[in-house]
């Protein structure tokens, strides 16, 4: 999908069954007219962004499947999202739609998922891991090696808290929501850990010197993205660099 110079692959996965993420509202005769075809039994979610959740209503009534997210945000869920105009703009909204809380573990006719709490992009977020086949659907959770733009609301620290909480798994695949399928995985989940890691100290060090967020954010990132401009500010390098510094909880 792509709007004003910003393109952003959205995957949605289909796997033994299962529907992970309904993809954006945006999407949805391509996602509905897939899922009337295929029949998907259940929708497990990884967290409740719209462009995650944006065809879940519709398909749990077309379908009558149930849907399944981290009960974080199931209250969140059951109303029509509220959400700012640039995010309006790149997915569409989402209806409210109501539903169960994940399980620990899913069990699908041939395979096995657990169901591991990641928080840090949203409250609510989970990946799926199946260690039989070393696969991991990591929603939200990876996106890039090298994060230089985050979400107001993202609290990075606790992002590399999961991060260091998955690396203590095994897996080599990781199906992304927006960079696909990564064969080499868990090297790039190494890798993204390390630059985050690196970039917090190097920020910090700035910052104990006296230097101001703002000053700081565009020293390292001197570049604006569209986006940037476009969310006001709500989608920002600012926003990764505020969060290294204050959100130190939970590392």
């Amino acid at each position: 999908m792509k709007m004003l110079g910003t393109t952003i692959n959205v995957y949605v996965y289909f796997i033994d069954g299962m529907l992970i993420d309904s993809g954006p509202r945006r999407m949805k005769k391509e996602i509905v007219d897939f899922c009337t075809l295929n029949r998907p039994e259940k929708i497990v979610h990884t967290h409740f962004h719209e462009d995650h959740t944006g065809n879940t209503a519709y398909l749990i009534s077309k379908l009558q499947i149930p849907a399944y997210i981290h009960p974080e945000s199931s209250d969140i869920c059951l109303q029509k999202g509220k959400i700012p105009l640039y995010r309006f703009a790149f997915w569409g909204n989402r209806e409210g739609f109501q539903a169960e809380s994940l399980p620990k573990i899913i069990k699908n006719s041939h395979s096995r998922y657990e169901v591991i709490h990641t928080p840090g992009h949203t409250p609510d977020h989970v990946v799926f891991l199946d260690k039989n086949e070393g696969r991991l659907f990591s929603g939200d959770l990876f996106v890039q090696p090298r994060t230089r733009i985050v979400r107001r609301h993202e609290n990075i620290p606790l992002l590399m808290k999961s991060l260091r909480i998955l690396l203590k798994e095994d897996f080599d695949t990781v199906y992304c929501a927006h960079a696909g399928v990564l064969k080499n995985g868990y090297q790039l989940v190494k890798q993204k850990l390390s630059y985050l890691e690196e970039l917090q100290e190097k920020i910090l060090t700035m910052s104990n010197k006296g230097q101001e967020t703002i000053v700081i954010a565009r020293k390292l990132f001197p570049q604006t993205p569209t986006i940037t401009y476009f969310s006001f500010g709500q989608f920002s390098s600012y926003n990764l660099v505020r969060s290294l510094i204050e959100d130190r909880i939970g590392q």
